[in-house]
């Protein structure tokens, strides 16, 4: 709550100061008044469907000292009410423990995207509450999050096809509610301006989808940095066999854990997640947020003692990594010294202890919990 007060204040004080927003007022100003496209044809801009425009309307109509600090309040609200969720699932019995431990180790990778009100924040919510959703095979709930988190923005995509494809209830829910959350959009007045800025979001997605510049932080932006520049052909297709892999993957995490459903949605979500920061062409640092509710949670039950190694070291590794989600915010000299390279590198090493442990952390209690389907 104080961290989320002193972000407001700070925001309300100074609303046009370190922000990325106004393309989202923008957008939602341009949507309405159907004459100008929220789309233009460079790899910035606005990036989103046209649902994000009319999801951001309520913000968009307040003042702007009373609509901005709203706008990081709701991202705020999510990823508390996520991570609050999930603590119940990972530990019932320390589950307020659980979540003080985890709260303070993933403010800092919060900070930038909550000072700038960035989609990020709201994003690291709904892939927590998806997990919450999915382990209680809430199906109808589940749906609703991972749609909310695709309107907001298009890679939430990628985590929503990888849990339709373990969990065969969400399939039809989630093909209906894409197309039903698309064909909302024609309660504008206008429909040809509907059809016209669907077309100008497939130009811009295919256009952004591909950056010519090395300053985003992925895997690729990783290599980039340091000099090691792989044909757009080579790129697509580790991109295509990473997809196959953490489908694999998942479905391996689905076996591993039959009978515990925290355990199997906790996973495949980690995994989509994963996957978003090192193959996502326009992976920024403050995407990490993502990831670091995530890990905060896996340090911080890791802490309380319900699984800790004889030597205590996967607690201090895993709380340093959750930490190093936040370099940006770091300042002078780490930050200059990490920028690019560093999230990615230290995601992939953690990738792969993961995977090489058998995800052996992901060994969650089952109290209460019914099996999915």
């Amino acid at each position: 709550m104080l961290f989320a007060l002193i972000v407001g204040i700070i925001v309300a004080a100074r609303p046009d100061k370190r922000t990325v927003t106004p393309e989202y007022r923008q957008a939602s100003e341009k949507w309405w008044a159907g004459k100008e496209s929220p789309y233009d044809m460079s790899q910035g801009g606005y990036l989103y469907l046209p649902q994000e425009a009319i999801l951001y309307t309520p913000y968009q109509v307040l003042p702007k000292r009373f609509g901005e600090p709203f706008w990081r309040w709701t991202g705020l609200a999510l990823l508390a009410l996520g991570l609050w969720r999930t603590a119940g699932l990972m530990s019932p019995t320390q589950r307020n423990s659980l979540f003080l431990a985890a709260t303070i180790l993933v403010i800092p990778a919060t900070l930038s995207s909550a000072r700038n009100g960035q989609v990020n924040l709201p994003l690291a919510g709904l892939m927590l509450l998806s997990v919450s959703a999915l382990a209680r095979s809430r199906w109808n709930m589940a749906t609703l999050w991972l749609l909310l988190a695709v309107m907001l923005k298009p890679i939430a995509l990628a985590p929503a096809l990888l849990a339709a494809a373990c969990h065969a209830p969400l399939r039809l829910r989630l093909a209906g509610g894409f197309l039903l959350c698309l064909g909302a959009a024609w309660i504008h007045p206008d429909p040809g301006y509907v059809t016209a800025e669907y077309r100008h979001f497939w130009e811009k997605f295919l256009l952004a989808g591909q950056p010519a510049e090395n300053t985003f932080s992925d895997f690729f932006g990783m290599l980039w940095h340091w000099g090691i520049h792989p044909s757009p052909a080579a790129i697509s297709g580790i991109r295509a066999l990473a997809a196959i892999v953490a489908l694999a993957l998942s479905i391996h995490v689905m076996r591993r854990f039959r009978g515990n459903p925290p355990a199997q949605a906790f996973g495949v979500m980690l995994l989509a997640v994963l996957y978003l920061m090192l193959f996502n062409p326009r992976t920024e640092e403050n995407s990490y947020v993502i990831l670091a509710g995530f890990t905060a949670l896996m340090a911080g039950r890791v802490i309380l003692g319900d699984y800790l190694a004889d030597d205590g070291r996967p607690a201090l590794l895993l709380t340093l990594f959750t930490l190093a989600l936040a370099v940006e915010c770091y300042g002078y000299p780490i930050f200059p010294l990490t920028k690019i390279w560093f999230k990615p590198l230290a995601t992939l090493v953690f990738s792969i202890v993961l995977v090489a442990g058998n995800f052996s952390l992901l060994k969650f209690p089952q109290q209460g919990i019914r099996p999915a389907a």
